[in-house]
């Protein structure tokens, strides 16, 4: 489907660049011009636009001035390459870890950082860097709520390395814990299955993966991430697991594609007719999709998604290794940060087994986007990722614009290790698979605490947008 997406965007294409674009003001009435005119095209929400008027201001803030009200995650990038490469895992300068903000204390303008997980093979995890971990400072400067969004850009900008400053809490205050100095990786490649295990509870096997985001590889067209994927879920069947936790907490989306083939594994009996999907697109979209114009080229309709029985690498087709049948239900571990294809995946498995949600309230995106950037027109680096669409389960459900509730709220720790069965979710999912609902214990006081000196919804937002590039689709 993206394939044919994509292809149309061609298609649409209402100008050719006829502007001197050494001139910063037409070369922005250019871009602006090609936001707009793709932008009519293709957005779920095109029949709301503004009047097309020129416009020769920066395209970044012409590209928000089209945005509709109930729009939360288009955007808008200025290398194009750079997105690309972000979007399967490939980090230009990757630090080594991702965190969380939080303010040091109630009322306080201070504002820390605390490790949610390193990454394999960075300097961070040689350096002992650990989920838990308190960062204060960076590069010597304390970080506020009126300087953290420029500190943290150093995590991934230009320069080779970054001074971290970090702190430990004790007798009811913050204490200075010594400084380290990272190297940052170019071109780290980061593999989305982080951590995958067996455990041994009373008489059931359960088994439990990290999954952080959704590509199929590093953007070499091998599929290799999704073939792990699927050697796992083989390995988990050969120990004859009872029960799966999948953790999904941190995974913010990806590729439709792999969705649809995390979903197949985890599927009852996949096969080719079981619908995954169902997908709404502006009317634009839909009068060429329903055309005999694009059937005469296309066999697959855009407007639905099926299970399916293997994965395409090349012209080899590799069986789907199918968990679902093992399965009476799954358990997911969910966070705010828990968006797009994770819910996609979620809302499709929902009409086919129990899935039990425990944690956060996700994100809430049922809509999707593609990636737009200009062929025509090499000097125009700019790349934009409009929604384009709303996807709705086998059942027509789509009902989690605000997030999914989950069934046993537990706040995110971050005291112990991921995989340590002491961590909060989950431990909560094991007590579930061992007792019931009723044997779970009350939340711990202090994660409640820091969940609750988390800096506002609005301002970690802004943070994502400017400093880090949204892997959604």
């Amino acid at each position: 489907m993206m394939k044919k997406l994509f292809y149309l965007l061609v298609v649409l294409s209402l100008f050719s660049c006829d502007e001197d674009s050494s001139n910063e003001k037409s070369f922005n009435t250019y871009v602006n011009e090609w936001i707009y005119s793709n932008m009519a095209g293709v957005y779920y929400w095109n029949a709301d636009l503004p009047a097309f008027k020129k416009n020769a201001g920066k395209p970044v803030e012409y590209f928000e001035t089209l945005l509709h009200h109930e729009d939360r995650f288009s955007a808008i990038f200025e290398d194009y390459e750079a997105l690309m490469k972000r979007l399967t895992g490939v980090n230009p300068a990757e630090i080594g870890f991702e965190y969380k903000l939080f303010l040091e204390s109630t009322g306080s303008e201070k504002v820390i950082c605390i490790v949610t997980f390193t990454k394999p093979n960075t300097p961070a995890r040689a350096a002992g860097i650990k989920r838990g971990d308190i960062i204060s400072r960076i590069n010597g400067t304390q970080l506020t709520v009126n300087n953290y969004q420029q500190l943290l850009a150093s995590f991934t900008d230009a320069t080779a390395s970054v001074k971290i400053g970090f702190t430990v809490y004790s007798d009811g205050g913050y204490v200075n814990a010594g400084e380290k100095d990272l190297t940052k990786i170019t071109n780290y490649k980061e593999n989305p299955v982080y951590l995958d295990t067996v455990y041994t509870v009373g008489n059931k096997k359960v088994g439990y993966l990290v999954y952080n985001f959704f590509t199929a590889d590093a953007g070499d067209g091998s599929m290799a991430y999704d073939l792990e994927l699927n050697s796992l879920m083989g390995a988990f069947a050969a120990q004859d697991i009872a029960e799966l936790v999948v953790d999904l907490r941190y995974n913010s989306g990806g590729m439709m594609s792999t969705a649809i083939h995390l979903g197949s594994m985890l599927v009852p009996e996949p096969d080719n007719s079981k619908v995954f999907s169902y997908t709404e697109y502006n009317d634009n979209l839909t009068d060429y999709f329903n055309s005999a114009e694009y059937k005469k080229k296309y066999s697959e309709s855009p407007f639905v998604e099926y299970f399916t029985t293997s994965i395409k690498t090349g012209t080899t087709e590799v069986p789907v290794q199918s968990l679902g049948s093992k399965l009476k239900r799954i358990y997911f571990l969910t966070g705010k940060s828990t968006a797009s294809a994770s819910e996609m995946v979620i809302n499709g498995l929902k009409p086919y087994l129990p899935c039990v949600l425990i944690g956060d309230v996700t994100y809430g995106k049922n809509v999707g986007s593609i990636v737009i950037n200009d062929d025509e027109n090499k000097k125009n680096k700019y790349a934009f990722m409009p929604i384009v669409l709303k996807y709705f389960n086998k059942e027509r459900k789509s009902d989690f614009s605000t997030g999914f509730v989950p069934n046993v709220e537990v706040y995110d720790d971050l005291a112990h290790q991921l995989g340590d069965t002491r961590e909060e979710l989950l431990a909560a999912a094991l007590a579930h698979i061992t007792n019931g609902p009723s044997m779970i214990k009350a939340v711990d006081p202090e994660a409640a605490k820091l969940r609750e000196a988390e800096l506002p919804v609005q301002e970690m937002q802004l943070l994502v947008k400017k400093l880090m590039v949204n892997r959604e689709r």
